[in-house]
């Protein structure tokens, strides 16, 4: 174990056609055992640069590495063994089912045309539900929890799924501040004990400033740059971010 870089975005260029590019000649990576943060303001370009490192959206220009191979180079189901990805607007999709079945989810691409699990993926899902400590929630449905309880479901039908990178649009949204803090904390832990690459996007400069080994900062320009912890120039970074803003934003930080 320890950190590895596993996923590189090279000269990338996101958007939608060369006439609308959203962001800019990205040079970044993600290490094994770190929790990356993509923080910029709203409409800057976070969930379409996610979408691209998915594989959901063909980059405008440039590559993306995941190992080895670039991203477009693999199969569906090759590339679902690798790379794990929550949305958010998922979870309104599937309230009918239980918190098991969505886990059981996450073992869909190591299972045989009839989704049957073996011994082996029933053991992964038990981990996995165990591990993000919603084993008591396992019999009820996605309807019936709350939604800091619905996200960490999501969490653990990712780590089910065994994959090197997580890469998470927006995790935070719609929950509390306790609820916000539990998920940080828990998804550090679990790139450090399971030795994951994890990506997430955030409008909570604050907890990403605190928790994030690694932050990938869209500016007002749209090009993005990264910084490493600790943040010893926090102020740039909300500069960099806010704008004219800024000055409310480090005020209330305390910057």
């Amino acid at each position: 174990m320890g950190n590895k870089k596993i996923m590189v975005a090279r000269d990338l260029y996101t958007g939608y056609s060369h006439k609308q590019i959203v962001c800019k000649n990205i040079n970044a990576h993600l290490d094994t055992g770190s929790l990356t943060c993509l923080i910029g303001r709203n409409g800057a370009g976070k969930s379409t640069l996610m979408r691209t490192m998915c594989g959901f959206l063909k980059p405008i220009d440039g590559d993306i590495f995941l190992g080895v191979k670039r991203i477009k180079d693999y199969s569906q189901n090759a590339l679902s063994r690798e790379l794990s990805v929550v949305l958010t607007e998922i979870i309104s999709e599937i309230n009918y089912l239980s918190v098991r079945s969505v886990v059981e989810m996450g073992r869909y691409p190591y299972c045989n045309c009839f989704a049957r699990l073996s011994n082996d993926d029933h053991q992964k899902v038990n981990q996995a539900l165990k591990t993000v400590g919603i084993e008591h929630l396992s019999g009820k449905s996605m309807a019936a929890i709350s939604d800091g309880q619905r996200q960490k479901v999501m969490i653990a039908r990712a780590l089910a799924q065994d994959t090197r990178v997580v890469i998470l649009d927006e995790p935070l949204s719609f929950l509390d501040m306790p609820s916000r803090i539990e998920i940080m904390s828990l998804l550090k832990d679990i790139a450090r004990s399971h030795d994951k690459a994890i990506l997430l996007s955030s409008h909570d400069i604050e907890l990403a400033l605190h928790y994030a080994d690694s932050l990938w900062v869209i500016d007002r320009d749209s090009h993005i740059y990264t910084a490493t912890a600790p943040y010893t120039d926090r102020s740039r970074i909300i500069d960099d971010v806010f704008g004219v803003q800024s000055e409310s934003v480090k005020d209330f930080l305390k910057l």
